[in-house]
């Protein structure tokens, strides 16, 4: 994942819900896999390996987050705990056999999730945010963001 990809996930994160926050997980998830298999075919085993351990760290991220006071959790738990455990298997044997099942099956529960995000209207997670206007100023090739309310202090309150 780019740098660009990466600042582009941490400003939807700082605006997302919870239910938004899921779908922007899975999009990551789903990004590293994709890496995944592009350094498999480039022969970079390192940068394949970086790429699965981070898709892992996704899957891990969503299995400990998960509220097992709806039946929903216990299917999403073994189907956490099946990618994890496939992933591992590819990690260890170098290969990419089940990347494309285990992409599958992140892209469907991420479809629904969208779904169901569309319907969330509740507040973004965070306070206390830095606002980021696109647009104000741009070039013939580019999009200028300017950053509103800069604070030390923005994100999470205590």
């Amino acid at each position: 994942m780019n740098t660009e990809t990466k600042q582009t996930f941490t400003r939807r994160i700082t605006q997302a819900n919870r239910t938004q926050l899921v779908v922007i997980v899975y999009e990551m998830l789903l990004v590293y896999l994709e890496d995944a298999i592009n350094s498999y075919h480039e022969d970079k085993k390192e940068e394949f390996k970086e790429n699965v351990r981070m898709a892992r760290e996704c899957i891990g991220q969503m299995r400990t987050s998960l509220n097992f006071d709806y039946a929903l959790s216990k299917n999403l738990f073994a189907i956490y705990c099946f990618a994890d455990r496939e992933l591992a298997k590819d990690i260890y044997a170098y290969k990419t056999e089940n990347l494309d099942v285990i992409q599958t099956i992140f892209t469907k529960l991420h479809d629904a999730y969208y779904v169901v995000s569309q319907k969330d209207d509740s507040a973004p997670l965070m306070d206390n945010i830095q606002s980021v206007y696109a647009g104000l100023t741009y070039t013939k090739s580019d999009l200028n963001e300017d950053f509103l309310n800069y604070d030390t202090k923005r994100g999470y309150l205590a």
